[in-house]
């Protein structure tokens, strides 16, 4: 079955793309279009040409040509858009297609469309779960637009394979054309084993597919990486008491690659419903992981005292649950991520505390005696490169107050952990038990050691745990080599 030519095939997928780019309101508006062509230059590190006339199409069609002409030059285009758009159903349309410009490539121009219909007509049940296994546990998650087995192979097909290994696209096909003999449809799965068999033929790799076809996979180990749900609230600039709640799931073990959900503007009262509902349908999604799960909060100055680690779940029960008694939870703020400036020392104290952490140490904040103190507690951090954790003295308000400024000079040091009881950082039994979590077995496990003190807090109970020191501890543990991505609205 010859198809389409290359040629063709990549006009239309062209066309396609203009398509999808006509129906975004971005696109369509002059002042939203001049941003969103901007930062489509900025990604590609070229000049994009302005658009100067009076219709817009042809303008598209030059700049989608040029964007296919740069390594990741469509990917760019979309990731610039969705900048703009956040989560829009043109960025949803369009995300497909830059998967099927790769998949296309990655199989040599060949033309893809007779697998269409075929893989459009499975079932989406289980697509997340046959993904997994096609690339071996490498992809734990798939992205949002990923809703049909079609749509699952082109994604897979820009997924890297080890040498010796069938690429997790071809091995999507083998497993799709074994369902379809299960539910009674032999020849849409000898299209899908056709193609297979001609690629393998054509890649060297007919020894791959046989092996692959007739080999057992058991589940591998559960992996030590941990899970993460990023979840962060941005301040409304204009409108007090309103948050943009972003978050993002991160559940590959081989590499960094968060997936980010959609984004909503909410009322301060409304953020732990909210954050309860993105935690069951994270749950839902990652019912068969077998990795740990770490929550973290990318919080503004006003909310990083918020008592978040004992937030709800289920809390239309009659038992609800604390998040800490499920989660390791830290917050992290939302000012030094969007800060490129201060991120030189945190990378630098980071690996002071990621690779030495016998050798790092602890600085506890004393009470500021006058306005001086807080200019020479950051000249201290910054002088010593082995100070990689502040105990603040007051926990941080709304206001600037002692315990804002002491964490304004830790984020301005660099420094990746700070510690603080919620409510009163004199109380003897807070600093006992920071005297236990310092002490000398070095800063490599600090979260560790303040979730055991949670986990006695929460062993006594909902009548008596406000008694112990572990229901007021707050910890911000800032790693600057996990950021989400894409940005979050500014």
């Amino acid at each position: 079955m010859r198809g389409r030519s290359p040629d063709r095939v990549r006009n239309e997928l062209i066309v396609s793309i203009v398509d999808a780019l006509q129906g975004s309101a971005t696109v369509s508006q002059g002042s939203s279009r001049e941003v969103w062509r901007d930062l489509l230059a900025g990604e590609l590190a070229a000049p994009v040409e302005p658009f100067g006339g009076d219709r817009l199409r042809p303008w598209l069609l030059q700049v989608v040509k040029e964007c296919t002409t740069v390594g990741d030059g469509l990917a760019c285009l979309v990731r610039s858009l969705e900048y703009v758009e956040q989560q829009s159903a043109t960025v949803a349309e369009l995300w497909p297609l830059v998967d099927e410009w790769e998949a296309v490539d990655f199989f040599n121009n060949t033309d893809l469309g007779h697998l269409r219909p075929v893989l459009l007509a499975m079932g989406s049940t289980d697509l997340a779960v046959m993904a997994r296994r096609a690339s071996r546990s490498r992809v734990q998650e798939l992205p949002g637009w990923c809703q049909t087995g079609w749509q699952v192979f082109l994604r897979l097909a820009g997924e890297n394979s080890p040498a010796g290994e069938l690429p997790p696209s071809m091995a999507f096909l083998a497993l799709s054309a074994d369902r379809l003999m299960e539910d009674g449809q032999a020849d849409a799965a000898e299209v899908l084993r056709r193609f297979n068999r001609t690629q393998a033929l054509t890649l060297g790799m007919e020894g791959l597919l046989s092996d692959w076809q007739h080999s057992d996979f058991p589940q591998p180990a559960p992996s030590l990486v941990p899970a993460y749900l990023m979840i962060q609230f941005e301040p409304d600039r204009i409108e007090t008491d309103r948050y943009y709640l972003s978050h993002w799931r991160q559940s590959d073990s081989e590499g960094w690659h968060p997936v980010r959900g959609e984004t909503v503007h909410l009322g301060r009262e409304e953020l732990p419903g909210a954050v309860e509902r993105l935690i069951e349908e994270a749950e839902e999604k990652w019912a068969d992981l077998r990795q740990p799960v770490i929550l973290e909060f990318i919080l503004p100055w006003e909310l990083l005292n918020e008592p978040v680690e004992w937030w709800s779940k289920e809390s239309g029960s009659e038992a609800p649950t604390p998040l800490v008694m499920d989660y390791p939870v830290v917050v992290r703020s939302i000012e030094r991520l969007q800060r490129a400036a201060w991120h030189r020392p945190w990378h630098h104290k980071w690996r002071q505390l990621r690779e030495r952490p016998a050798d790092s140490h602890s600085h506890w904040s004393s009470p500021a005696e006058d306005e001086a103190y807080f200019f020479h507690l950051e000249r201290e951090l910054k002088e010593d490169r082995h100070a990689v954790c502040l105990v603040l003295s007051q926990p941080p308000g709304d206001d600037s107050g002692t315990g804002r400024r002491e964490i304004l000079a830790g984020l301005r040091a660099g420094v990746p952990a700070m510690i603080w009881h919620r409510s009163d950082c004199a109380d003897p039994k807070f600093q006992d038990a920071i005297g236990e979590i310092l002490q000398d077995r070095g800063l490599g496990s600090l979260a560790e050691r303040v979730g055991e003190w949670r986990k006695d807090a929460l062993a006594l109970g909902p009548g008596a745990w406000d008694g112990h020191v572990g229901r007021h501890l707050a910890i911000l543990l800032d790693d600057p080599e996990r950021k989400p991505s894409p940005p979050g609205p500014v």
